[in-house]
């Protein structure tokens, strides 16, 4: 049987949250079904981890973040690379490929086109200019798709009852994860001892909102002295935040690790998970903790508040600055709380979340290439 032939559009060639859900999407999928294809800026570990992989990796350097000039080189570099692959699907993901790629592959003919919104570009902390034209661009470039999905509910609502999204073409598939097997285990060891180890993964970059939460994490530490917290990943305010570490003299209570690999097994170390962000789609990090059974602390966001409620942990305002210590105290106050809200993270990955969901899901929507006329 011949191959489907597909090709993923990402921007930035990072392994962060949108390109490992990428991977474990294209991980999952059946070898002998599916010929693949990641198209992405060259530079980075995605392309090594792509190749590793045995799939395909074609480096466009013209694709940008920003709108540029540099955008009319990258359409034309996309259209040549559809023309020269000839790839039955056309997958993108985030908002640029997904702008380029959803209209440069109608134009040339792909036969089914998919964008994953993993976040739409617009949010409140904008300026309302700036989202009234991110708003006109995700609009105009739907209308491209076949499917246009979405990781999280309120986007998809959004999109269909105020973008004018076509309906039939909007879904909402959960991003999943398997269960690790390994699951922190809370023995009264742990309980009974009067320390907490907090961790978090993530960019430091705004969305995230890294320097609000060392500020809040620096609050913290300076109060109880037996909390401490750990922070991995990298990005552009990495610097900015080591600095308001060093500043306060906490270093020996905040720890900044930088990327980091083999992350579920570094999360059995800690006793709680947090993630302050601002905006997001559905956040594999938090996944990845609930996975191993650990309790979250986030923010009270889109896509955050499908992850977490009050059974497996606590929804925080991002900007509150007393909210992480507030929880904090809670805990120190009974830590065997810990316990049930870490069952209920695993439970929910079971139930809710699980790989074997998010895989078929997707594959549902590729054989409509050779089922056009299936209903959803």
């Amino acid at each position: 049987m011949k191959k489907i032939k597909m090709i993923h559009i990402q921007l930035l060639p990072i392994l962060s949250g949108v390109q490992n859900m990428m991977l474990m999407l294209l991980s999952g999928l059946p070898a002998e079904k599916y010929d693949i294809v990641v198209v992405s800026r060259g530079g980075g570990d995605l392309g090594n981890r792509v190749i590793e992989n045995g799939w395909k990796h074609i480096e466009l350097n013209s694709l940008v973040r920003p709108l540029s000039i540099k955008d009319l080189k990258a359409s034309w570099n996309l259209y040549k690379i559809f023309k020269k692959e000839k790839p039955d699907i056309v997958h993108t993901h985030s908002s640029k490929p997904g702008f380029l790629g959803r209209i440069i592959a109608k134009i040339a003919g792909v036969k089914l086109i998919i964008h994953t919104v993993h976040a739409f570009p617009f949010h409140q902390y904008q300026p309302a200019i700036i989202r009234f034209f991110y708003i006109l661009l995700e609009s105009f470039a739907a209308f491209f798709a076949d499917y246009n999905i979405f990781v999280n509910r309120t986007e998809k609502e959004l999109a269909i009852h105020k973008l004018n999204f076509n309906k039939k073409k909007a879904l909402t598939i959960h991003n999943g994860i398997n269960v690790y097997e390994q699951q922190k285990k809370y023995d009264d060891n742990i309980i009974n001892d009067n320390t907490l180890k907090i961790v978090s993964v993530s960019r430091f970059s705004k969305p995230k909102n890294v320097i609000s939460t060392i500020e809040q994490a620096v609050k913290v530490v300076k109060k109880h002295d037996n909390v401490t917290f750990t922070f991995i990943g990298d990005g552009e305010y990495f610097e900015e935040c080591k600095n308001i570490v060093i500043n306060n003299q906490v270093e020996n209570k905040i720890f900044l690790l930088g990327w980091q690999y083999n992350i579920p097994e570094r999360l059995l170390l800690y006793d709680l998970f947090l993630l302050n962000s601002l905006w997001e789609g559905l956040s594999i990090a938090i996944l990845e903790a609930m996975s191993v059974g650990l309790p979250i602390i986030c923010s009270n966001i889109k896509g955050n508040y499908e992850l977490v409620s009050s059974s497996n942990g606590w929804l925080i305002e991002p900007y509150d600055l007393n909210a992480i210590d507030n929880v904090v105290s809670e805990i120190l106050n009974d830590k065997s709380i810990l316990i049930k809200k870490g069952d209920e993270s695993i439970k929910k990955v079971t139930n809710q979340f699980s790989f074997e969901l998010f895989i078929s899901e997707y594959e549902r929507i590729y054989n409509k290439i050779s089922n056009p006329n299936e209903e959803n």
